[in-house]
């Protein structure tokens, strides 16, 4: 009868050791269970202040939630290990739910020597409207270092020397980065070419990009009008090396191919140079200069190699 009675009292030990709750009915069993405990990775050497982390996942039946006040408090105390945060995760699979608690504890005691401490039990309760069941974890126990020895009369002499870092090659760094300049600023190089109507180089400064910043800087009314035609036509002149008539365009497409995209619109500048000196009939200025800035660009984009 005795040994009855130890065996008994050792296995009732064992069961609550291990955390696991007995549900009063056999439905209950099946209604709500553990299904992992991830513990911190060490259970030596934690110091003051070192956080440690314990993850839980218990499947329960679907009628089942967590009841939120049956959670451990952020901030609690107990035995130097004080609950710095806990999160509550819910996954629905089939009729079943899973309730993943993760729970962060950061270590406060102090001790002159080793000890063994542990993360405390939790329970968690969790309900239907008409029952209640609870899911114990349990401990979880790491031994606790001191930042020094006890029993230390001279601190100095106890001193350790700092840990000298390993060193880095970082030549594969150096070139990447040197790389990395060197695209950075052949971009915005480029950009410069392609978008600037100022002379920023010394390339940039082609007969259709002069033409186009002087028409840039007239403003819109019929005086300006003749000067920017007279801007256009110099332009056209100088890369042509002589006085461009309307008549020899196709020979100055065919000494300058890259102007040939703009083909029609170089006719319809000279047809338009005409009306605008020699025609009674006035045009609209401002749309006359507006039409010869927007193709001085063009011609200039033409002559820098953009398009």
């Amino acid at each position: 009868m005795k040994n009855l009675i130890i065996k008994t009292i050792a296995l009732a030990s064992l069961i609550s050791g291990l955390g696991i709750f007995i549900p009063s009915t056999m439905a209950q069993a099946a209604d709500a269970r553990v299904i992992n405990v991830i513990n911190p990775d060490f259970s030596s050497g934690i110091q003051i202040g070192d956080v440690l982390n314990r993850t839980i996942a218990i499947e329960v039946s679907a009628p089942y939630t967590i009841a939120k006040t049956a959670l451990p408090i952020k901030g609690e105390v107990r035995d130097g290990i004080e609950l710095s945060g806990i999160n509550v995760n819910l996954t629905e699979k089939s009729n079943k739910k899973i309730v993943t608690i993760a729970l962060h504890y950061q270590v406060f005691a102090s001790a002159a020597k080793p000890v063994v401490m542990q993360l405390p039990a939790e329970t968690f309760t969790f309900s239907d409207g008409a029952k209640n069941l609870s899911i114990k974890v349990p401990v979880w126990h790491f031994w606790f270092s001191p930042l020094v020895a006890e029993g230390i009369s001279n601190a100095k002499e106890n001193l350790q020397p700092q840990f000298t870092p390993t060193l880095i090659d970082i030549n594969a760094h150096h070139a990447r980065f040197w790389l990395s300049l060197a695209l950075l600023t052949a971009g915005l190089l480029g950009l410069i070419y392609i978008n600037a109507n100022q002379r920023w180089l010394p390339f940039m400064n082609g007969a259709f990009a002069q033409a186009h910043r002087s028409i840039k800087r007239l403003p819109s009314n019929e005086a300006s009008e003749k000067y920017a035609l007279v801007y256009m036509h110099q332009a056209f002149n100088s890369i042509y090396g002589a006085n461009l008539f309307a008549r020899e365009i196709e020979q100055f497409l065919a000494k300058n191919p890259k102007f040939n995209i703009l083909r029609s619109e170089i006719f319809h500048f000279f047809e338009q140079s005409n009306t605008s000196f020699f025609a009674s009939q006035s045009q609209h200025s401002v749309y006359v200069i507006s039409g010869l800035l927007a193709l001085s660009k063009r011609l200039r984009d033409c002559e820098r190699g953009v398009k």
